[in-house]
């Protein structure tokens, strides 16, 4: 028996490595995300801490009020980085999904095209085989 080849196997393999990379791509956008939203819950944390501060001295809350101010400043930065990354996300999962599917189809495609090929080939066997036995039957 001949081992089956599939004329697409180039494609396939393409496609794989298609889905490969538009799944490092998702986990990459993914680790910015939380690593921005790791940021933003340290700087909240840190915020709490500074507003429970019992020495309050005229200099001291001018300073916390312009270490506050900042902290927001950052914070609100963060939160924007944070829904521009989420967009970028989105079209990661996307291409993702889309690569996924595509190798499927050829997935699916291949499995078709194996499975005719197993059926020819037991339908050949299977000719041959009463083609033999027609032969011993003519013989005797």
């Amino acid at each position: 028996m001949e081992k089956f080849q599939f004329s697409l196997e180039k494609v396939l393999t393409y496609r794989q490595q298609l889905e490969q990379e538009a799944k490092l791509e998702f986990a990459a956008v993914q680790r910015q995300v939380n690593e921005r939203e790791a940021k933003l819950d340290q700087i909240a944390k840190e915020r709490a801490q500074m507003l429970t501060v019992p020495e309050q001295t005229l200099g001291r809350m001018q300073i916390q009020h312009r270490y506050l101010a900042q902290l927001e400043q950052v914070s609100s930065e963060l939160k924007l980085e944070v829904d521009q990354l989420q967009g970028k996300l989105d079209q990661a999962l996307d291409g993702y999904v889309k690569a996924q599917q595509q190798r499927k189809v050829i997935e699916k495609l291949r499995a078709k095209k194996e499975a005719e090929y197993q059926q020819a080939f037991r339908q050949a066997e299977q000719k041959q085989l009463d083609d033999l036995a027609n032969r011993k039957q003519l013989i005797s």
